[in-house]
């Protein structure tokens, strides 16, 4: 189900009028089904209150993963601690490392409560124990460290593998454009990582209540829910945060969450969703009102300043994530064409004589040359955007003869293969 629902957003977040497009399916989802995800788009800022992509939501367009994991990749190269946040994605993309047998469940729990350093985090146990793989790998005792630990080598190593695919992803889409080291100069700020956890999680939320000999946990869909025994939150007396944010949950006769880190409220407040105004002064809500935070009104102007700062902050970065004023061509043109229902755009590209390269786009019957550049990645980019130009109706140089950084090698068969989108317009 989780999987499906993911799909579903990500299938949205390619199309423009969502509900009318999928109608005309084969096989329709279910009106609801498709509703759901619109809103649960809108929730993470992927979509705004139109249903048209935020600069987020254009980022999230082009990454083939689930929108919260995405979102989650994003945000990790947005605040320089992409490393521990890639392991947290790609731990969340396959079954987990942690081994329980039966005959040495005891052991094994407690092995993995050696990673949590009692912070209250499955999600940054994961980290430590993969990074504690990776040393004991470049050791040449890798095998040990997960006998010991109670690790499944073959997941670490998938793990390791989506890591390599999602850094050479986020450089093919233009989201990374700098050294490693760059990327990573808050990879060890935990309290960081933290918030991009619960950034990329929500609204998967639980509150945290403690009481004198037991804890109670709800979500907002289920009410009271537990944890899976082999969570690092599992069986302790107390959990000091009030609430938790989770990836997956799964009901067999009761609801439990697989997996869950602690957050504080001030996290929740500036990186959880939307807050606004309540009644009273220094009442803050979130979620329509189903979360509600009472504070001396002096705090609660300083949060919604806080969140106002840090929105634009956000936002300002990921116009430039890459780099290089926000312009990914490649980028933009991939989602032009997914909104429009047509297939992802190839790319051919030849060295040239004096050492540059000239790549050709392909989409839909047509073919755009760009200029020559000083790399396949730039000449890619030219290309792209020389396609751009003429989907968005911005160059008229269609002649062979015309020296243009566009050349249209099919031009006799321009109006039957123009690209048909809604309203004639491209968006």
């Amino acid at each position: 189900m989780v999987f499906l629902f993911g799909s579903l957003a990500y299938t949205c977040l390619q199309l423009g009028s969502t509900s009318e497009f999928l109608s005309r399916a084969l096989q329709p989802p279910e009106p609801l089904s498709v509703q759901n995800a619109v809103d649960y788009l809108k929730v993470i800022g992927a979509l705004d209150e139109y249903e048209n992509l935020t600069v987020l939501g254009r980022h999230l367009s082009v990454l083939p993963v689930e929108p919260k994991l995405g979102k989650m990749l994003i945000l990790g190269t947005i605040f320089n601690c992409l490393d521990p946040i890639m392991t947290v994605v790609a731990g969340l993309s396959v079954r987990d490392p942690f081994l329980i047998p039966f005959d040495k469940k005891d052991l094994a729990e407690s092995a993995k409560a050696q990673f949590s350093a009692r912070d209250c985090s499955d999600h940054l146990a994961l980290v430590r124990a993969y990074n504690g793989w990776k040393d004991a790998e470049r050791q040449q005792s890798g095998h040990e460290y997960c006998w010991k630990n109670f690790l499944s080598a073959q997941t670490l190593k998938a793990i390791d593998s989506l890591r390599k695919q999602f850094f050479s992803l986020l450089k093919d889409t233009g989201l990374v454009d700098k050294p490693s080291e760059n990327c990573n100069s808050r990879s060890i700020d935990e309290h960081l990582m933290r918030a991009v956890i619960c950034a990329g999680l929500f609204p998967g939320l639980c509150s945290v209540v403690n009481k004198e000999k037991s804890i109670t946990l709800k979500t907002m869909e289920d009410g009271q829910v537990l944890l899976y025994s082999n969570s690092v939150n599992a069986g302790v007396p107390k959990i000091p945060y009030p609430w938790l944010v989770f990836n997956e949950k799964v009901k067999v006769n009761s609801v439990f969450l697989r997996d869950s880190t602690g957050v504080s409220d001030s996290v929740l407040l500036l990186f959880g969703g939307n807050i606004e105004r309540g009644g009273l002064d220094g009442h803050l809500k979130m979620l329509g009102g189903y979360l509600e935070f009472f504070m001396k009104p002096t705090l609660g102007d300083m949060y919604l300043s806080l969140k106002r700062e840090l929105e634009e902050l956000i936002q300002n970065k990921a116009k430039n994530v890459a780099g290089d004023g926000g312009g990914n061509s490649k980028n933009e043109l991939q989602t032009l064409l997914a909104r429009a229902g047509h297939e992802a755009p190839t790319y051919k590209t030849k060295q040239l004589k004096n050492n540059q390269f000239r790549s050709t786009v392909f989409f839909n019957g047509l073919d755009f040359v760009g200029q020559p550049c000083s790399s396949k990645k730039l000449a890619e980019k030219d290309a792209a955007a020389a396609a751009l130009l003429w989907l968005k109706g911005e160059t008229h140089s269609y002649s062979r003869n015309t020296d243009s950084s566009v050349l249209l090698k099919k031009s006799k068969t321009i109006n039957q293969n123009r690209i048909p989108v809604r309203d004639g317009k491209w968006n």
